[in-house]
């Protein structure tokens, strides 16, 4: 694709798509140099404004004491409207806890009542000695094969 394309009327157009990448081409490392020291410089002076701006305010407070009561009072509202809240939220988590565990307690009489106390039917007769997971006669001969000498490399010596 062309960089300026030409048209009849005499006039050039410029591609932004090119325009944008050779401006990133010719300035990329200046650019990324200027975020490095920015950011450098925010960390460093960060602390600096902070230390300042609670200065002003302390500035600001001494100046007028009914301000910072009326700021103290308004965090403590917030601070007891939180509390209000967490307590609000524990209770229904709590009414919820109760429900669900109501409701499973609901399942297991109903679980009950409908198998009884025997806990459904059992598969096979009550005097069959059919015993799958204790082993059969055919696998209780099983016997792994003797190690020989050779497996650890004393044969070839």
């Amino acid at each position: 694709m062309d960089r300026i394309i030409e048209e009849e009327q005499g006039w050039t157009m410029v591609n932004p798509i090119t325009y944008v990448l050779q401006f990133f081409a010719s300035y990329g490392w200046y650019m990324v140099g200027a975020a490095g020291v920015s950011i450098y410089l925010i960390q460093k002076l960060k602390p600096k404004y902070e230390s300042w701006k609670q200065a002003r305010e302390d500035a600001e407070y001494h100046k007028d004491p009914d301000k910072f009561l009326s700021h103290m009072e308004a965090i403590q509202r917030a601070r007891e409207r939180q509390q209000q809240l967490l307590e609000a939220a524990s209770q229904r988590a709590l009414e919820q806890q109760k429900e669900r565990e109501e409701r499973k307690r609901q399942e297991a009489l109903a679980r009950l009542e409908k198998y009884g106390a025997k806990g459904g039917e059992r598969l096979g007769s009550a005097d069959d000695d059919y015993m799958p997971l204790s082993g059969g006669a055919s696998t209780s001969s099983y016997r792994p094969p003797k190690r020989s000498a050779c497996s650890r490399g004393g044969c070839g010596r």
